[in-house]
């Protein structure tokens, strides 16, 4: 049975504690995307996995990547269900997902084994996957673990090759201050962000700053930031990609100054069935900035 968000979130003394990590004068039930949407949670081994899904048809799962979480896919979700049946996840470490396990990593391998329990437990035998950023380096490296899962890949802006991250990222490499940098983690702090992932400034609200914030108060959250930096090896992804042979769309946003635009090019050369969009006016977060264009590629190639 679906249980709507904010009541199962009342109700569940767990998830309770997270209302006091929220910033001053919030209460995480009163957080506007909450409000509007139907949420669930499925249960695995090692997390409580918060998602919401919408319409009907062939599966298709949406991937955030860090520091993010299904609030991300605010503009694709209503368009791409009216051809699909689309599932949004929080991953590990993010959003609203809740870690029931002792001491999680956050490699490749934990977020890998999250999707595989998420498919299993929804009986998803196979489904596209549509990864951004970090979202787009899962999505590889499950798809070259479990190639016969996935229909077609769609890479928004994405990770997957072993290259040096954003100065901000490598902050969270260094012992003590990356766990500081996370500690403190601020309102400006996710505002610059979001300014460094747009093209279009003026696009961007605080509204659109609160929403990223509030699950970014949560302590284990925080920690998993700079846990799955350190962890998570895309020297893994690298090697896997000359072996994915599944029709895969590339989407990169021309201006994009966290993962240079040229990477599209370099995904085309490695991986052997690309096809590759490049948006003008764009930034990292092309499926937020440009929605209607993104939907409409998606909706095409799928």
């Amino acid at each position: 049975m679906a249980i709507r968000f904010s009541t199962w979130y009342f109700y569940n003394s767990r998830l309770l504690s997270c209302i006091y990590l929220c910033p001053p004068g919030r209460s995480i039930l009163s957080i506007p995307y909450l409000k509007s949407i139907t949420s669930n949670y499925l249960n695995t081994d090692e997390f409580r996995i918060h998602y919401t899904h919408a319409g009907e048809g062939d599966p298709l799962i949406l991937i955030h990547g860090s520091c993010a979480w299904i609030y991300n896919f605010r503009h694709n979700i209503p368009t791409l269900s009216k051809k699909f049946s689309v599932y949004a996840l929080d991953m590990p470490g993010n959003g609203y997902t809740i870690p029931i396990c002792d001491n999680p990593d956050y490699d490749l391998n934990m977020m890998s084994d999250a999707l595989l329990d998420f498919m299993d437990n929804k009986q998803i035998r196979q489904a596209s996957l549509i990864g951004h950023s970090s979202g787009g380096g899962w999505a590889i490296y499950f798809a070259s673990l479990h190639p016969e899962r996935i229909k077609k890949l769609v890479l928004i802006d994405s990770n997957g090759f072993d290259i040096p991250e954003k100065l901000t990222f490598r902050l969270f490499y260094v012992p003590i201050i990356g766990e500081l940098f996370a500690k403190f983690f601020t309102f400006e702090n996710v505002k610059k962000g979001y300014k460094d992932s747009f093209y279009n400034k003026a696009l961007i609200s605080d509204s659109m700053i609160q929403e990223a914030m509030t699950p970014l108060t949560f302590f284990h959250n925080r920690k998993a930031q700079y846990l799955s930096i350190r962890n998570q090896d895309w020297h893994l992804t690298e090697l896997a990609l000359p072996q994915i042979k599944i029709p895969t769309l590339i989407i990169w946003g021309k201006y994009d100054q966290y993962l240079d635009s040229s990477l599209a090019e370099r995904f085309s050369r490695t991986m052997p069935n690309t096809y590759v969009e490049i948006l003008d006016n764009c930034g990292h977060s092309a499926h937020e900035e440009q929605a209607e264009k993104v939907n409409e590629l998606i909706l095409k190639f799928l």
